[in-house]
């Protein structure tokens, strides 16, 4: 297939270029349009397929790192099928798929049935990651590692497999794991307010009806975050105080979804002080885009953990955003039932979709002038796939997979969550405008934002 007369973004630059695909990868790039070489691709080119671009802008496929696709004893709230396309359409072609699913993903033998679950099923390419096993044990740590999960996931305020994760005896043998076998530790960093003074917040929603998003932030309160990246972080050194490593085989820690100026400069400190730590952190579209002043028909749809934060935290992760200071962004997508999130607030799950706003707002930050593209498609393709060795992804170059997403810029319309592809037809952004439309999307050459298509993504496994 031949992709001729688009723009693509390559090494910060955006240039006129000729895409020659084949046999799911970029096999030429040209950036002359001399007949001579244009004659070399149509002679080279074996479907005899050409797509005239019209001067849209050809980006590397958007790699997520942290979703939610349910399915299997959740999929009332969404399939591999409908989530993987919403995130097709989204221009989305790689995803990291979370353990905390029914029952949670933390034996060798569940994370295969998950596995096995996606067959023919997904249009993305999908990471699994898994929890720890009960008990530590170790012969299914090592069996779920071949078969090939991204990583760990932990969840200290509600653990899938009830290890103590606030417990320094128990996160030193969780970082044990990681150095041993080499392997990412993902973390939502979260340290639970009493029992007591949980209970006196909540009756604060019966009196504030109109502010249940502020009342949400004082239950998971920024310091309750701070204070979980501060004991990951300082176990961690004084883990590597006690055991004498090579650098190379440094524990290595994710920290999701981070949505706080404390815990952000906190890592960032952190980093400044010994860039060999194998540290990194996250943060999500609607943690940059959206603060818990947000006035909401349904406030439940706004409801998420960690929560939308003061606008001061909204204002300073986005400023940081646009300094190039932030590597990484994961959605978090995490769909619910109409009738889950219809409940009284502190009854209604945490989380709403992300696939779907996420290009469409973020681009469009682009399009504003607020935000460079380069800045974007750096924590979207390029760090995702360099910080988890997803090879030949994240980038448009020849001998990578051909993972492509081509846009353009259209007049504003309003994002319209019933017209979504995911399950979860709601969405803190309803009638958020946009200028942004994604006019095709590419998984190894092939077009995904298609109702016609048959789903042909793939699991991916870890790299070392």
């Amino acid at each position: 297939m031949i992709l001729k007369n688009g723009k693509i973004y390559v090494n910060g630059l955006v240039r006129d270029a000729i895409l020659l695909l084949d046999h799911e990868i970029i096999k030429s790039i040209s950036y002359t349009h001399s007949d001579s070489k244009y004659k070399e691709f149509i002679k080279a080119n074996d479907d005899g397929k050409e797509i005239d671009c019209k001067n849209r802008l050809i980006l590397p496929g958007i790699i997520d790192i942290h979703s939610h696709l349910r399915d299997m004893g959740q999929s009332e709230k969404e399939t591999f099928l409908s989530g993987t396309k919403a995130a097709a359409f989204s221009g989305i072609t790689t995803v990291f798929n979370m353990p905390n699913t029914k029952p949670p993903a933390i034996s060798s033998e569940q994370v295969k049935k998950w596995m096995n679950a996606t067959k023919e099923k997904i249009y993305v390419d999908v990471g699994f990651i898994a929890g720890i096993p009960k008990g530590f044990n170790e012969d299914e740590i090592k069996n779920i590692i071949k078969l090939g999960v991204i990583g760990f996931k932990i969840y200290p305020l509600t653990p899938l497999n009830d290890i103590n994760w606030k417990d320094p005896i128990n996160f030193e043998r969780l970082l044990n794991i990681s150095s041993s076998h080499n392997i990412p530790i993902f973390i939502h960093a979260d340290w639970p307010i009493s029992d007591k003074k949980r209970e006196k917040i909540r009756k604060e929603i019966g009196n504030e009806k109109d502010k249940s998003l502020i009342v949400h932030n004082k239950l998971h309160p920024p310091n309750g975050e701070l204070k979980y990246v501060k004991f990951a972080i300082n176990t961690y050194k004084k883990f590597l105080q006690k055991v004498k490593l090579n650098p190379k085989n440094y524990p290595d820690i994710h920290f999701c979804h981070i949505s706080c100026i404390e815990s952000y400069s906190f890592i960032q400190e952190c980093l400044k002080s010994n860039p060999r730590y194998k540290i990194s952190f996250e943060i999500t579209p609607h943690h940059l885009l959206l603060s818990n002043d947000l006035k909401l028909k349904i406030e439940n749809y706004g409801k998420v953990e960690p929560p939308l934060r003061d606008k001061n935290h909204q204002l300073f992760l986005y400023n940081e955003l646009k300094k190039g200071n932030v590597k990484l962004i994961g959605t978090d997508h995490a769909p619910h039932t109409l009738k889950e999130k219809s409940q009284d607030f502190h009854r209604a799950p945490s989380g709403f979709p992300g696939f779907e706003t996420y290009s469409l707002l973020m681009l469009n930050e682009i399009f504003q002038g607020n935000l460079t593209l380069e800045s974007f498609v750096r924590v979207a393709s390029e760090n995702p796939a360099k910080r988890f060795n997803l090879e030949s992804k994240g980038f448009i170059r020849e001998g990578y997979y051909a993972d492509l997403v081509l846009i353009q810029k259209v007049p504003e319309y309003p994002i319209i969550p019933k017209n979504f592809k995911t399950q979860a037809l709601y969405s803190p952004f309803e009638n958020f405008l946009t200028s942004v439309q994604i006019w095709k999307v590419f998984l190894r050459g092939i077009e995904i934002n298609n109702d016609l298509i048959e789903p042909s993504g793939k699991v991916i496994k870890r790299s070392l």
